[in-house]
């Protein structure tokens, strides 16, 4: 990729320090979000915010200055990187205080929660300078804000369909990579009804139902499976809070929700040549259960392009939705025939796609190797989610994978002896009434680990 003078000169870049943070974030941090180029967010959207503003533009250069410090530790691009993220700071706090009296235009909203998703990602892969465990994360207090900030400039009010709604691609990217965030917290977090309450993440769902099935590269799933996370967790919190009345509906909900995930099928981009000659330049996936039969592989048993990348990565995604509502809403033991199988289904998953390579982006499937490690009780399946993790961490490149490995390991070390898989004959009719295992997983993981950073 050639950076011309007069790109740098419209991003407003005068400094030379500054050009090459610059280049470091489109060149090499940019390709390693994902492996769609189209809906790869970090590339296609943000850098145009950043030429009219400052606040983003700070804030990429400040990310960028963390990342280049690990192969340059000179105190000059420290004190640069420490510069911009002040300086991105205190512009994202005007603009925040300006707020109060004014709503702000869309495109005063997008860079705003653009710049708070940029500054997220500096706390997400610098673990040595989070908070202690017992207080809320500056990614997810970030997360949480900019959602309120996409709450308040939605324009769903306006429409009686969330279809009829059609949000810009830089609105559906914030919204990815903003939910994305504080919706993955949820599932290792004790229950709280507020936390999905009052259509929260609704603006996932705008945008026709093609729209909502298109896999996004600023999550590797669709938007409407992302969406489910949070439904699935708002449930569970009803359930949780009101067992003898909502029993019944609840049961229709999960019932409903297991369906649609079950035959949920996601589409995506087809960066292959021949893909691309078609007059959609899409590709509609198999259906989930013929998905992985159809990906070809190479001689080690890996996918062997971009497009079978993705489509293995959103069904991990698929398949961890399922197990998470199977889990924490059903109260389904680990040792329950219905989650070993989809266990089973998410470790061939795993198994065909690689862990470092072109093909290895910030798109693979994290969260759901994490929750395969919770909830595997065989030991190919164990394996299967220690492996993944000790081959991502053999690169040693900063990221939020080495923390969360470490908490894994603590916390199968703490179920071993704490969480017991009931014998399926004795499982009670009534959900309410079956042993709640996972929270009692996540009231330990809170009180222990602290809120844990799957992104």
């Amino acid at each position: 990729m050639y950076l011309s003078p007069q790109y740098m000169c419209e991003m407003g870049l005068q400094d030379q320090d500054d050009k090459s943070l610059f280049a470091f974030y489109l060149k090499a941090w940019c390709p390693g979000r994902s492996v769609l180029n189209k809906t790869n967010c970090w590339f296609e959207n943000i850098p145009r915010m950043a030429s009219k503003d400052s606040c983003v533009k700070s804030a990429i250069l400040a990310l960028a200055g963390t990342y280049v410090l690990d192969y340059q530790p000179r105190e000059r691009i420290r004190q640069i990187a420490q510069r911009h993220y002040k300086n991105a700071v205190i512009l994202l706090n005007l603009a925040l205080r300006d707020i109060r009296d004014q709503l702000p235009s869309d495109n005063e909203a997008d860079c705003m929660v653009a710049a708070m998703c940029l500054l997220n990602m500096i706390d997400v892969v610098s673990p040595e300078q989070r908070r202690p465990p017992n207080c809320v994360p500056r990614w997810l207090e970030g997360a949480r804000l900019a959602c309120r900030v996409l709450d308040a400039t939605d324009p769903g009010h306006r429409y009686w369909n969330p279809v009829n709604i059609q949000p810009s691609e830089a609105q559906t990217g914030n919204m990815i990579i903003a939910g994305r965030a504080a919706i993955l917290a949820l599932p290792m977090a004790p229950l709280d009804l507020g936390a999905t309450d009052n259509r929260q993440f609704a603006w996932l769902l705008q945008g026709s139902e093609h729209d909502v099935h298109r896999v996004h590269g600023g999550c590797g799933m669709s938007p409407r499976l992302l969406h489910r996370f949070s439904h699935i967790t708002h449930m569970s919190a009803f359930l949780a809070g009101n067992p003898e009345d909502s029993e019944f509906v609840i049961k229709l909900g999960a019932d409903a929700v297991l369906e649609e995930l079950g035959n949920l099928c996601q589409w995506t981009e087809a960066p292959s040549s021949s893909a691309a000659s078609r007059l959609d330049s899409s590709r509609d996936t198999s259906h989930p259960r013929d998905l992985l039969s159809s990906i070809k592989l190479d001689k080690h048993g890996l996918v062997m392009d971009r497009n079978s990348m993705t489509e293995a990565t959103a069904e991990a995604w698929r398949l961890a939705a399922i197990i998470y509502l199977r889990c924490r809403l059903l109260r389904l033991p680990r040792s329950h025939p219905e989650v070993i199988s989809r266990v089973s289904e998410l470790v061939r998953c795993v198994r065909v796609m690689p862990t470092s390579g072109t093909f290895f982006t910030a798109q693979a499937p994290f969260f759901p190797v994490f929750l395969l490690g919770i909830v595997a009780i065989h030991e190919a399946h164990v394996q299967c989610a220690l492996g993944w993790f000790q081959s991502v961490i053999s690169t040693s490149c900063r990221s939020s994978v080495p923390p969360a490995f470490q908490s894994l390991e603590r916390i199968r070390a703490w179920m071993a002896h704490n969480i017991r898989d009931g014998s399926i004959p004795e499982l009670p009719r009534r959900i309410s009434e079956r042993y709640p295992w996972w929270e009692t997983l996540v009231s330990h993981i809170f009180s222990t680990e602290g809120t844990l950073c799957l992104i």
